[in-house]
């Protein structure tokens, strides 16, 4: 889900990096983090419905009608955010509140995935595989086809949100039980003063395009950020792939699944960095060539991404061997004695630091006439920085409160296979010259590159590793069981 996400999901900004100016885009990458925003009501719930649909418990009418309760909520931060946003960068605001179009199914989709997430994660992958298909399919009707540019835009992804909630709340389902139960509302709502900080931790994290447009009073910087982290997003969603961690220790995981999800992200997420580090600049270009020049900015994106990817799994670690809420009567002491409050607070600390020397260095240059890309870059050092500080205080923790360990020896096969197919592509790209700046040009030469570096990656890797293969027989035994449960 994971590749094929970021697959469909790069070719999907292909689209409108290609057919959005450069403001337009910047326009987009700001709503974006503006339904962030509004999602924190459900997002200071959420990760208590999760816990609990990993328990088993039948949370899907509780959970639902505490999410329709919360709905005006949600819709008056984002039209609060977007009329200060909209007058900030002097852009239309009625754009801007296109936005509640793709908010309202979103708002469903963190509902599907807050019960998904515990009670059968791999749900959420196969969900988000229809999101990123679906998504190009109506961006190619909406945006090239049609030409409706930036509302065409809005619309696909909302389109794609209605599918993907819609197939993650079938899949809840069997967590029915046609009953409100409002003990359970009380639960989740004394849990929210913890989830704050995490909360917190989030908007803070989707700060960095607001900073830039509002500080700098422009959209079209944000539109280079936001090319630059469409370009890392393979190896910066790695994270991903340890979704299903957490889950797995609430109900009784031991060292042996911790072993196999950190090598499994760890096995896909070293090569995406690798490729990222050959072919950024490549991969920019598609995307608009202009954005070429932030290459340097998606390189440091990725390697906070792995980064963050391996801290990550501590933090999983921590919260999923967490028992102090395994009880329907949890007071509040017991939040704020727990290991996850202990993790929120020191997350939206770093959190918060990163955003105050982003904030400062973009007050210093404000005025200055410093070079856009040098703005782009600097900022994405400053993440960099600070993602490193995470995973250190991540993994220290783990160690230090738990029996859990993170095996880095078993990395060397990936290491050596990623170096090697790195290298070959490195080899390749210096073969082929300048990129034409038509896409249907330039795309089929990367994809290519890609296809061929793939393959390179896992014939090294199925020579040097019994682990992978291994893993291939179990992957398929998945693939065939999941066929037949839920298609034959």
């Amino acid at each position: 889900a994971n590749l094929v996400g970021y697959i469909t999901g790069f070719i999907f900004t292909v689209f409108i990096t290609r057919r959005l100016s450069e403001e337009e885009f910047g326009v987009w990458a700001l709503i974006s983090s503006l339904i962030i925003y509004s999602l924190t009501p459900y997002n200071l719930v959420g990760s208590w419905v999760s816990r609990d649909a990993a328990r088993g418990r039948k949370v899907l009418e509780t959970a639902l009608a505490l999410w329709a309760l919360l709905i005006p909520v949600s819709i008056i931060i984002y039209i609060s955010a977007g009329v200060g946003s909209a007058s900030a960068i002097n852009y239309d605001l009625n754009i801007m509140l296109l936005g509640l179009i793709a908010l309202i199914p979103y708002i469903f989709l963190k509902l599907g995935s807050a019960i998904q997430m515990g009670y059968a994660p791999q749900n959420v992958g196969v969900a988000r595989i229809l999101f990123e298909i679906s998504k190009v399919i109506f961006a190619l009707s909406f945006v090239v086809v049609l030409k409706l540019g930036l509302v065409g835009a809005i619309m696909s992804l909302s389109l794609a949100y209605v599918l993907q909630s819609s197939l993650l709340l079938y899949k809840s389902i069997p967590l029915s039980q046609r009953k409100f139960r409002r003990d359970w509302v009380v639960k989740w709502l004394k849990g929210v003063p913890i989830n704050v900080i995490r909360v917190l931790n989030d908007i803070l994290s989707a700060t960095n395009i607001v900073l830039m447009s509002v500080i700098l009073g422009q959209a079209v910087i944000a539109g280079y950020w936001q090319a630059a982290v469409s370009a890392a997003a393979l190896a910066t969603s790695s994270r991903l792939l340890t979704m299903g961690l957490e889950a797995r220790l609430l109900s009784g995981g031991s060292q042996k699944d911790v072993d196999k999800i950190f090598n499994f992200s760890m096995m896909l997420a070293i090569p995406m960095l690798f490729g990222l580090l050959v072919l950024s600049r490549d991969l920019l270009w598609v995307l608009r060539p202009v954005y070429s020049s932030a290459w340097i900015a998606a390189c440091f994106l990725a390697l906070a991404g792995l980064i963050r990817t391996v801290g990550n799994v501590g933090s999983i670690v921590l919260r999923g061997t967490d028992r102090f809420d395994q009880g329907d009567d949890v007071g509040m002491r017991d939040y704020l004695r727990s290991r996850i409050f202990l993790l929120n607070k020191l997350r939206v600390a770093l959190t918060a630091l990163n955003v105050i020397s982003v904030a400062v260095y973009l007050l210093l240059v404000k005025g200055a006439m410093v070079d856009i890309v040098k703005i782009v870059t600097s900022v994405a050092v400053i993440n960099f920085a600070y993602s490193i500080a995470w995973t250190v205080i991540n993994l220290r923790l783990m160690n230090k409160m738990t029996d859990f360990r993170l095996n880095f020896g078993s990395l060397k096969p990936y290491l050596i296979a990623s170096a090697v197919m790195a290298t070959s592509v490195y080899v390749l790209r210096s073969m082929l010259g300048p990129l034409p700046a038509r896409v249907l040009e330039a795309a089929p030469l990367i994809v290519a590159l890609v296809v061929v570096g793939a393959l390179i990656y896992g014939g090294t890797l199925y020579l040097i590793s019994r682990e992978f293969r291994e893993f291939l027989k179990e992957a398929r035994t998945f693939i065939n069981s999941y066929i037949s449960i839920n298609f034959l």
